[in-house]
C-alpha cells in the first residue's frame, strides 16, 4: 500500500458532513458558526472562546487562525465549512491587492480579512495564514486564492 489516501477511501472513512475537499482543493471541517452573523466566504476565524466546537471572526491582528469560512449564507448556530489546509478563497482587506507569491496574514485593521505583503516581519508570524497564489485587484469584498498553512 502506498502513501496516498484516494478521494474514495477518505470519504468512506470521514462522513462529508463533518469534513471534506472543496471545489478549490482545500480540505474542509465543519464547525459551528458563532460569528454573531451569517458566514461571509472568505473570513478568517479563530476557534470560539465561549462555545465548544465553533469559530468566531479573527480580530484584526489575531495570531490565533484556525482557518477560512467556506459558505456564505449559515446562520449563527449553524454548522460550517471552514478550510483548515490546501486551497481557499480568502477576503482582502478593503483597499488590498493580492500577488502571487506574496506572504498573507490576518489584518491589522479588519478583523475576519487578509492583508499581505512581500517580505513578512518576524513580528507578524503568528498571523500567517497562507501564501496568495492568484493575483487580485483590490476593490470591496474581493476573495483571491491562497495556499492555506498555519503556524
Amino acid at each position: 500500500m502506498s502513501g496516498s489516501v484516494s478521494y474514495e477511501l477518505f470519504n468512506s472513512r470521514f462522513p462529508a458532513t463533518t469534513n471534506g475537499f472543496t471545489s478549490e482543493g482545500g480540505i474542509y471541517e465543519t464547525f459551528i458558526n458563532k460569528i454573531g452573523a451569517n458566514s461571509v466566504k472568505g473570513t478568517i476565524v479563530i476557534a470560539s472562546t465561549s462555545v465548544d466546537n465553533a469559530v468566531s471572526i479573527a480580530p484584526a491582528g489575531s495570531s490565533m487562525p484556525i482557518g477560512i469560512i467556506y459558505e456564505s449564507g449559515i446562520a449563527d448556530g449553524s454548522a460550517v465549512k471552514v478550510v483548515v489546509y490546501g486551497k481557499a478563497q480568502v477576503l482582502l482587506a478593503g483597499g488590498q491587492s493580492a500577488t502571487h507569491g506574496n506572504w498573507c496574514g490576518v489584518s491589522n485593521s479588519v478583523a475576519g480579512r487578509m492583508y499581505q505583503d512581500i517580505t513578512p516581519r518576524i513580528v507578524y508570524h503568528y498571523q500567517e495564514i497562507s501564501h496568495s497564489i492568484q493575483t487580485s485587484s483590490s476593490g470591496v469584498d474581493v476573495l483571491s486564492l491562497v495556499q492555506v498553512h498555519f503556524n
